[in-house]
């Protein structure tokens, strides 16, 4: 029996049908494919959309209610797995001589050649190596570095659209961490939120030549303007830059707490000191920020700038400057664990790390948008693949507490997470019955 005759079933309406039964040449798919497995099952695939193809090209000019006429076979292609495969296919044309499309081969070239591109520059392929990383394993083609370039720019063009259109609304945020980094030799400010649930989400990126205060603003406006409630109090942690600052408290004014980064302070200290005082003075700022209360560990610091006016005046400025803000977490009190996530924006550096990761086989960077498009796509792969909850997020109740969110049924069900995680923790497997949210 030929491979495109159909099993005719009595008092079958063709026009309707929605599935093509087929006698399947299982000998043909074994003699037709070579010893290996992947190309096995690839080559198998193809022999299946060929027989799909002429299953419904028989079933348009075959039998008493047929739509045409059979006319001849043509070249085209398939996508499989990301790249085009040569395949014929028969064509059809209707009683009126006009061309009748076969639905199983637009279905066929309708493959996510998209997707498939920027999953493969996420892992590290460049675009040069792309095709013939391909080209060895199959016949296919249409996998030239210009068309894998072509569907990164549209994949990447969707990511950052994505990011930058998210709706913030949908995010119950109570921390915001922004942090301006030098990447690809251009300036990003880089906002990451995170949920009372202590999930970590990016909220966008910009860029400008330094992180100036017109630049922040533009920053903090378009946050609010995505759904950032500029009512609500919320802490921000930040990484020093006068800029960033001024434009927090010109929009949020009393209701957002600011944090600054306690490890870009140390690095900023030591940067003023000769490498014999640099280990010591940042031992002596590490156990401060590490003592519990808020008096003592203040008076630590400065102790340590008074020390530091004797060795280098510079250093014990850029101690002194912003030093309340360093220990924010200290007096509201927080519990310790809270404090490892929420001292430093090394969130964003953790982020930052892995987009220089899956951008270091990037030759060339064309232009701003090019940088942008990116570090979208790998922050948002990050997101969905990488990011965990924050370190003490069971306790996050005590932190909308601090911040005076009258949010009483967020604190009640973040309490009862903590209550069913600590007991998962210890081994008690007692149920622990949750109120709705």
């Amino acid at each position: 029996m030929k491979k495109y005759q159909i099993v005719r079933q009595k008092g079958r309406v063709w026009e309707d049908a929605q599935l093509i039964p087929m006698r399947v040449p299982v000998q043909a798919l074994i003699d037709g494919v070579r010893e290996d497995v992947e190309s096995l099952a690839m080559e198998a695939g193809i022999i299946m959309m060929e027989m799909a193809m002429e299953g419904e090209r028989s079933r348009l000019t075959d039998g008493p209610r047929r739509r045409g006429y059979r006319w001849g076979q043509q070249k085209g292609y398939v996508v499989m797995n990301g790249r085009k495969v040569p395949i014929e296919h028969g064509r059809v044309r209707d009683l009126k001589n006009r061309e009748i499309a076969l639905k199983t081969y637009e279905r066929f070239q309708s493959g996510k050649m998209k997707e498939t591109a920027m999953r493969e520059m996420m892992r590290g392929v460049s675009s040069r190596a792309y095709g013939e990383g391909f080209e060895a394993l199959m016949r296919g083609y249409g996998i030239r570095r210009s068309s894998i370039s072509r569907h990164v720019v549209e994949a990447t063009e969707e990511k950052l659209r994505a990011l930058m259109e998210r709706d913030l609304k949908l995010l119950d945020l109570t921390c915001v961490f922004i942090d301006g980094v030098h990447f690809a030799e251009t300036l990003l400010v880089v906002a990451i939120g995170v949920d009372v649930k202590g999930n970590k989400h990016a909220l966008g990126i910009w860029q400008g030549a330094t992180e100036n205060a017109t630049v922040c603003k533009e920053l903090v406006k378009d946050l609010i303007g995505r759904g950032l409630d500029a009512e609500r109090k919320y802490l921000f942690i930040l990484d020093g830059g006068k800029g960033l600052r001024s434009a927090i408290e010109e929009v949020f004014g009393e209701r957002a707490e600011v944090q600054r980064c306690q490890e870009h302070k140390k690095r900023n200290v030591a940067a003023h000191l000769p490498e014999r005082y640099q280990i010591e003075i940042r031992q002596r700022m590490n156990e401060a920020y590490a003592t519990k209360d808020y008096e003592h560990a203040k008076s630590a610091l400065e102790s340590c700038v008074r020390d530091l006016r004797k060795i280098n005046p510079s250093a014990a400025r850029s101690l002194e400057e912003g030093l309340e803000e360093t220990l924010t977490l200290h007096r509201l009190e927080l519990p310790m664990a809270l404090r490892v996530s929420l001292s430093t924006t090394n969130v964003i550096e953790s982020g930052l790390f892995m987009i220089r990761h899956k951008c270091q086989r990037v030759m060339r960077w064309r232009d701003g948008d090019h940088v942008q498009r990116w570090t979208a796509a790998a922050l948002l792969e990050a997101e969905s693949k990488s990011w965990r909850k924050i370190k003490g997020y069971t306790l996050m109740d005590k932190l909308l507490s601090a911040l005076g969110r009258e949010d009483t049924k967020n604190i009640q069900r973040i309490s009862e997470v903590s209550r069913i995680e600590k007991n998962r923790m210890s081994g008690n497997l007692e149920p622990v019955f949750m109120s709705p949210a």
